[in-house]
């Protein structure tokens, strides 16, 4: 708890309880983050046409609106305006070369296409990693782990490591971590010309952002609801959509164009279990039959889309999975509902980015704050790991130093 709270900009705390005011006010936030994203669009607005749209904004968590104390989905709309959101010209690929110039600058080597099949232990301690093909590659101070917890403890480690270092930890890795079966059916599509929204006053500027196929929040319920039993909601298809062409016109040959589509969609299809890749049920017409059903209902929106495409690829939950290394196509490495946030993610004993295994840190996805491109996990796995190489003597005198300033800083302000 204490690396994570190390994370937080306490000033702005304080701003956030001094204007909070009187107690009903205060009653009032944790009403809010304890209630649904569509309790919220319902209380602030009558029009379906606005209220559809944003309840689909909302559960890009990954659960459907009416869900109680996942408010917090809504709430996140507003970072959507401040700080707001930023692409890297280029396409986030962008951001990654970014990356690697900077750790080859400070003379770092950074390796791909070597799958770790174990983590090695010497002693209680995490020493290096095993890749495929049985080459071994031994740390100096530890190793960083940014795959799911699950993956992790219970397919990269041998079980009596984990045993002896938490003799609980496999079991609560098993039951207490929840994923929901949602997922995503992504359509990639290269376009002559960019989409036209013809019957909704179409202006180009509308394409610089994302575009929210939402007609009801009863679809977008449907959207979300269905997955989890293994439906695949294409009967009448919501979707998230981004042409970054049009914002970004490097990203495609002149006067050509990208588009993406994001489908929520079942990792597991109901009564198909052993069928498809990996048992999932997802087969290549099956994913190009939604895929199909997709297209045909953005066309309602923008007729042209068809005509318009060049190409495509589509890209089935199993797919996505497989190539993201993901638990069953889980983006978000776990779900990330209240119970699994903050100090709950992915596992209390596990939230501070250190793990059981001395020497052994947890990043990515699966921690605190969570999934997108935010930096904000491997930033605060960092700071855990720079810390853990001081003395244990500053360690816990910065931790006290922490504890304090944090408790006078808020009691000063209430």
């Amino acid at each position: 708890m204490i690396d994570i709270a190390g994370n937080y900009d306490f000033q702005k705390i304080k701003d956030l309880f001094s204007v909070l005011g009187p107690p009903n006010k205060t009653l009032d936030l944790f009403r809010t983050i304890l209630s649904s994203a569509e309790d919220n669009v319902n209380e602030w607005f009558d029009s379906e046409f606005l209220k559809a749209p944003l309840a689909r904004l909302a559960s890009e968590l990954g659960a459907p609106p009416s869900q109680k104390m996942l408010a917090i989905g809504a709430i996140m709309m507003a970072m959507r305006h401040h700080p707001g959101m930023a692409r890297p010209v280029g396409g986030t690929g962008a951001l990654v070369t970014a990356l690697l110039n900077l750790v080859h600058t400070l003379g770092g080597t950074i390796l791909t296409d070597r799958a770790v099949e174990k983590i090695l232990i010497d002693e209680g301690r995490a020493v290096g990693v095993r890749v495929k093909g049985g080459t071994e590659y031994r740390a100096k101070h530890g190793v960083i782990s940014n795959i799911d917890a699950k993956r992790l403890f219970l397919n990269l480690m041998d079980d009596s490591d984990v045993d002896e270092a938490d003799p609980d930890l496999r079991d609560r890795l098993e039951r207490r971590i929840i994923n929901n079966n949602e997922t995503i059916l992504k359509i990639d599509c290269a376009l002559s010309e960019p989409l036209r929204f013809e019957h909704h006053n179409h202006q180009d500027r509308y394409l610089i952002g994302s575009v929210l196929i939402a007609d009801s929040v009863k679809q977008v319920e449907t959207a979300h609801s269905d997955p989890a039993i293994g439906k695949i909601p294409d009967s009448d298809p919501s979707m998230y959509v981004v042409m970054p062409t049009m914002l970004d016109p490097t990203m495609a040959p002149e006067g050509k164009h990208t588009l993406w589509i994001e489908f929520f969609a079942p990792y597991q299809v109901e009564n198909s279990q052993g069928t498809g890749l990996h048992g999932t049920g997802w087969t290549d017409e099956l994913k190009n039959k939604v895929a199909d059903r997709v297209i045909d209902k953005l066309a309602d929106y923008a007729p042209n889309v068809k005509n318009a495409i060049i190409a495509r690829r589509v890209e089935s939950p199993a797919e996505l999975g497989e190539r993201l290394g993901a638990l069953k196509g889980n983006y978000y490495h776990i779900d990330m509902s209240l119970e699994q946030m903050m100090f709950f993610r992915p596992l209390p004993e596990l939230a501070s980015y250190k793990t059981p295994i001395e020497g052994l840190f947890l990043s990515g996805a699966g921690t605190h704050p969570g999934g997108s491109i935010s930096g904000m996990p491997g930033r605060n796995c960092a700071r855990a790991f720079l810390q853990n190489q001081n003395s244990l003597t500053s360690a816990l005198k910065g931790a006290r130093d922490s504890i304090q300033s944090t408790v006078q800083s808020v009691f000063e302000t209430l």
